[in-house]
């Protein structure tokens, strides 16, 4: 009886191992991040930068299933996800017909993110460039991304 007991469980331990692999498989992949580090701000080409400020628990989400990333109250798309890295970007319409262009780079191993914001003008096309910010982060979350 025992016998059987022990080869019955030996023949469905692959079918709940295969289970749960396909459970982790299709888990949401949403990723909660804590960023620190500094943003150093630029005003068009005539005036230099601001001095970095320190900034501490900035939040990000990496949601590896809408291909999304939220940060700033900005959703912008993943343009590319490997394992080093995560490449996001866009161009997005704000407030008075300005538009702001966003681009990332997440790196997954050391948890640096590089986000560059700038604003744009499209009616002063000779003077596009309004404003910049430069987000240089560290971040970390509890689960690998």
């Amino acid at each position: 009886m025992r016998q059987l007991i022990k080869t019955a469980a030996l023949t469905l331990l692959p079918l709940v191992l295969a289970d749960y692999a396909q459970a982790a498989e299709n888990a949401p992949k949403v990723i909660t991040l804590s960023c620190d580090g500094t943003l150093t701000r630029t005003y068009g080409a005539s005036k230099p930068a601001d001095l970095p400020e320190p900034l501490q628990n900035i939040g990000a989400v990496v949601n590896l299933n809408e291909q999304t990333v939220f940060f700033l109250g900005y959703v912008v798309p993943i343009e590319s996800v490997d394992e080093v890295s995560i490449n996001f970007g866009a161009r997005q319409a704000v407030e008075y017909g300005f538009i702001i262009a966003i681009t990332g780079h997440i790196d997954r191993a050391s948890g640096r993110m590089n986000v560059t914001t700038v604003t744009l003008d499209p009616t002063r096309p000779n003077d596009p460039n309004i404003a910049a910010a430069r987000y240089e982060v560290v971040c970390a979350t509890n689960s690998a991304f």
